[in-house]
């Protein structure tokens, strides 16, 4: 196996696969990434148990076919650090492969291949759907925060919900951990498809997705395959029922306050300062009809208060209510607008904030109830 390509579209073809590689890995041959030449391509694969991706180049010299399994991470560190353009690759024996440059040469020893996995990217028999640009990228800025981040034990929590089922003519996309919940819905005629992916293959997905790209998604039992330019990933749907609670999503609020995003953002961030350091950092609003009065406590450092302004009001003469301050940073921080609405029904019920500027998207936050 021999082939000359140059750095830059070698970085540009290793990065998202060596990017999987996890070291650590209870199996020692996911720690390579498979090298093949053939049919004049050049062909990079690699897989971490979860997501498994397949990368490939026509833009390079091939001067012979064949294929070895390398150590991933350590082959693009090599390949990141070389200061000439163009690079050569050759098998030198069964047991080494020589990296090499006009100024630089370096001899590296192979992984057995013998055993490393067959990954099917082949979507013959598959059933496809295509989710809009826009809407993904929008799903991965906004939704991913307010997803479970316990990956030691995978439920549909992990992931975000993609259906186009339940709405006509819409896509409907919901990211929660049962605390919080944000949701986006995107006008869509495509074929119908209700599946729940991963947070670990959306954040992969971040890396590869330009303004331009196609992405077609195509599943089939419990997998998926994505392709997409270049690449295409192959993973595992998340598995079980998602929460139901798009229904609440649909709930009539009667009560409403309008604030500045600038104003709340800043007490929220100075609040966050004061309260992170608790297990449950909480922060506590007083509502009333012309001031929003926001206080925070930890138990080992102290208390803060302050008031803004509200710029609009209905509701009840005055009302108490608590938040987990991460969670309601996170969703504050997605509104684009320059005021933020909150809806509610009542102060132990779930509040709702809301964009003004994106009525196709909305979140909701549950208080901590007093005990």
């Amino acid at each position: 196996m021999k082939f000359t390509i140059e750095k830059n579209e070698l970085i540009n073809l290793l990065k998202t696969p060596c990017g999987i590689i996890n070291n650590n890995n209870i199996n020692h041959i996911l720690t390579g990434i498979l090298i093949e030449c053939k049919n004049n391509e050049l062909i990079v694969i690699s897989s971490n148990n979860n997501l498994s991706i397949k990368s490939t180049t026509k833009n390079l010299t091939i001067h012979k076919d064949g294929y070895v399994l390398i150590y991933g991470k350590l082959f693009y560190n090599i390949i990141t650090k070389l200061k000439d353009v163009q690079v050569n690759f050759e098998v030198v024996d069964n047991s080494i492969v020589r990296i090499s440059t006009p100024t630089f040469s370096s001899d590296l020893n192979l992984l057995d291949n013998v055993n490393y996995p067959l990954i099917n990217f082949d979507v013959l028999n598959y059933n496809e759907c295509e989710i809009p640009n826009p809407h993904l990228q929008k799903v991965i800025n906004k939704l991913i925060n307010t997803t479970n981040p316990l990956f030691d034990r995978v439920t549909p929590l992990n992931g975000i919900l993609f259906d186009s089922t339940r709405l006509n003519d819409f896509l409907e996309s919901v990211g929660t951990d049962g605390h919080h919940l944000s949701y986006i819905k995107t006008p869509y005629t495509g074929n119908k498809f209700k599946i729940v992916i991963g947070v670990d293959i959306l954040r992969t997905l971040q890396e590869l997705i330009t303004k331009d790209n196609k992405i077609v998604f195509y599943t089939k039992n419990n997998h998926l395959i994505i392709k997409l330019n270049n690449c295409i990933l192959n993973c595992r749907l998340l598995e079980g029922d998602y929460p139901s609670a798009i229904k609440a999503i649909e709930t009539t609020q009667k009560l409403h306050f309008l604030v500045n995003k600038q104003e709340i953002s800043a007490a929220i961030d100075r609040g966050v300062i004061l309260a992170s350091t608790d297990k449950k950092p909480t922060i506590v609003f007083n509502i009333n009809t012309d001031l929003l009065k926001i206080s925070c406590k930890s138990i080992e450092y102290g208390s803060s208060y302050e008031e803004i302004k509200i710029k609009q009001y209905s509701g009840l003469t005055s009302i108490n209510v608590s938040f987990n301050i991460k969670y309601l940073s996170n969703l504050i921080k997605n509104v684009e607008n320059d005021e933020i609405l909150f809806e509610f029904t009542e102060a132990n019920k779930h509040f709702f904030v809301k964009d003004l500027k994106d009525p196709n998207y909305l979140s909701l936050i549950l208080p901590i109830r007093s005990i």
